[in-house]
Formats: C-alpha cells, structure tokens, sequence
C-alpha cells in the first residue's frame, strides 16, 4: 500500500504542467504525442485558441482548415469566418480533414480522442491546452515554430508578458478585494474552481473564490453553500447569456450581497476563457468593469 501511494505521490510530482513544449528537434505535448520541431505548410487547427494565436504572431498562412464555431466567433472574425471547415471541435468530419491534407493537425481537450483516428492514418497531430496565463504565452513560442513566425512570436510573447506584469501591478495597488463566483451554469450553479483560468484571473483582481475547498474542477454550489458564503460578486459565462438567467435560477440567489447590491455581471467567455494572449486584454477591461461595481 505504502508502495502504491509513493508511486502515485511520484507521477502527481512528474506530471507535465505545461501544455506544449519543445525538447531539441521535437515538440511535445502533455499527452506525449511528439512531432518534428520545424515549420509547417499544412496546418488543420480545431482548437479556436490556436487560430486566433496565429493571427496574433502572423502565422494564419500555415493553417488550411479550422472547426466550425458559429456560435462562437474566432477573432479575428472578419477573416476567420472565410477560413474552410473540418467539422466541429466535438466533432471532427474524418472525410473533410482528409480532403484538406494536412502535415499537422492541432486539437483541444475536447477534441482529444479525435487522435486516435489521426494516429491510425499516420496524420501527425498535438494536444492544445491553455491553463494558465503563463502557458499560454509559453505555447506563443511553439506556435511560432510551427509557423515559422519565431521572431514575431517572440515579440508577441515579450509584449503580452510586459502588459500582464503592468495589469498585476495595478491590482495589486488597488486589489477589488471582493468574495466572488465564476459561473459555468446556473441549473445546476456550477462555478470554476481556483485552479482554472477564470480562478486565475480571480485571483489576479483580488477575488475570493467561493470554490475555494470544493472538489472538481467546476464543483456543484448548493443553496445552503451560497447563502453561507454571501459572494459579494457573481459573474456568469458559457451559456449564460443575462444577468436574470442567474437572479432566477434560485431563490437563494436574490438573497446574496451580489444580488442586492446589483453586483452581477455577464462577459464575454470568448474573450475571457478562450485561452488565448487576449485574456491579458480582456482581463485589463474586466478589472476596469468591476472596479465600478458595488
């Protein structure tokens, strides 16, 4: 037993904690799938974040196909919405994928199990993930690779880190010093734990957040848990489009600081939780938003 444990303890300790990276002439990602370190001509992205990463170091020319979000539009919009399509994120259309040839294909979590149909027709692909604000500027560099933008990724990558130590600064002079919630759903209310980029960025405004101590990664919050905690700040995402789809998902809801003092607001989860650079941007804005809240 005690054998067990330690070899558990081991892999928690080794466990990647970065999403890409490259390791001499090969890039790895947190799943082990490994492909040359070089740029690529052919590149099929179905991860959103990826493709608006591209155009931020000048690296769209590489990409010949991207999933179809039309519920969620990928910035830059006006030149993605051109871009041909390979099916869902979910769903990845085998037949179109195939037709487009790519030398490489970029997936998500979401996606993931859409590789073992890549592997078995020997199609080169990654896992794209974005947990942290810092790997998402730390996967800039690979992309840059990828695309053969290194400099301009480079750049990017220096701009962005230089602005988020900037925003970090500020918050920490005047830090919201509020007990919130970021919400995934409200039935059943789901909120996104510390551990995530929303609680990332939680925590970065000078958020307390409720979830702190619940188990999961967007941990169930019962109306006793709620009325207990009185957030101060409750904040919706996802699926949730107004401010009532969370006034009126409990009555319990009405009864918080949030709800009485109108401090309940709605953003963009395409600019907050797309794990791009531009969450620094949006993250800028956010602080200026809530700053102006009871």
């Amino acid at each position: 037993m005690k054998k067990t444990i330690a070899v558990l303890m081991s892999l928690m300790l080794y466990a990647p904690t970065y999403s890409l990276k490259i390791d001499g002439n090969k890039i790895v990602d947190k799943s082990g799938n490994i492909v040359q370190n070089k740029k690529y001509e052919k590149i099929l992205v179905l991860d959103p974040a990826v493709v608006e990463s591209f155009y931020l170091i000048e690296g769209e020319k590489s990409i010949v196909a991207i999933a179809d979000t039309a519920k969620s539009p990928i910035w830059p919009v006006e030149k993605t919405k051109n871009l041909p399509k390979a099916g869902t994120i979910m769903k990845p259309s085998v037949e179109q994928v195939l037709s487009f040839e790519p030398d490489l294909v970029i997936l998500n979590s979401m996606s993931e199990g859409f590789g073992e149909i890549l592997k078995s027709r020997n199609i080169k692909f990654l896992v794209n993930e974005g947990k942290s604000l810092d790997s998402i500027l730390e996967n800039l560099t690979v992309y840059g690779s990828l695309t053969g933008q290194t400099k301009k990724a480079e750049e990017v990558s220096r701009i962005y880190r230089t602005k988020l130590e900037n925003i970090k600064e500020k918050i920490s002079k005047k830090p919201l010093n509020k007990k919130g919630a970021f919400l995934f759903s409200t039935s059943p209310m789901m909120v996104f734990n510390s551990e995530s980029l929303p609680g990332q960025i939680f925590e970065i405004l000078g958020i307390e957040n409720i979830s702190k101590g619940l188990p999961g990664g967007r941990p169930i919050v019962s109306p006793e848990y709620l009325i207990a905690q009185n957030p101060d700040l409750l904040v919706g995402s996802m699926a949730i489009s107004n401010k009532d789809d969370i006034l009126n998902s409990n009555p319990f809801v009405k009864q918080t600081k949030a709800a009485k003092n109108g401090s309940i607001l709605i953003v963009d989860s395409n600019k907050i939780l797309r794990a791009t650079p531009r969450v620094i941007d949006a993250l800028e804005d956010l602080y200026a938003e809530l700053s102006d809240v009871k």
